[in-house]
């Protein structure tokens, strides 16, 4: 008897050829997608919504930012002075069937030879 259980299953009749990337095309930009490529995330709420009135630009008031773990490592570590390296680090720690992370830039790992076509679920910059 095979105990063996394949994490995924191996698609060898993968149409597309080479690496391609992870996220679809979709008219929401990659920094504003929700639970999905094509949902986007709500406004931000005025003042982060803990003070009634128009929005604030005091230096203690809340700056409204799209709340999405790409959009704080594409966006907003841009304005903290990141060490070297940092905006490259994509967000890769997704819960199966709970969540989505868009991930631009990144890509499959899908080699062109007939003997490795389609044979891996890897994910590289």
């Amino acid at each position: 008897m095979n105990t063996y259980c394949p994490y995924h299953k191996i698609d060898v009749n993968l149409n597309v050829r080479g690496h391609y990337l992870v996220d679809k095309e979709s008219p929401v930009p990659v920094r504003q997608r929700a639970n999905g490529p094509d949902t986007q995330m709500p406004p931000s709420p005025v003042n982060g919504g803990l003070y009634g009135g128009p929005q604030s630009n005091k230096p203690w008031a809340s700056i409204p930012v799209t709340p999405t773990s790409t959009n704080l490592v594409y966006n907003n570590l841009r304005t903290a002075n990141p060490p070297p390296g940092a905006i490259q680090q994509a967000v890769g720690t997704d819960r199966l069937g709970n969540n989505y992370v868009a991930m631009p830039e990144v890509m499959w790992y899908n080699p062109n030879s007939e003997d490795h076509h389609g044979k891996y679920k890897m994910k590289g910059v």
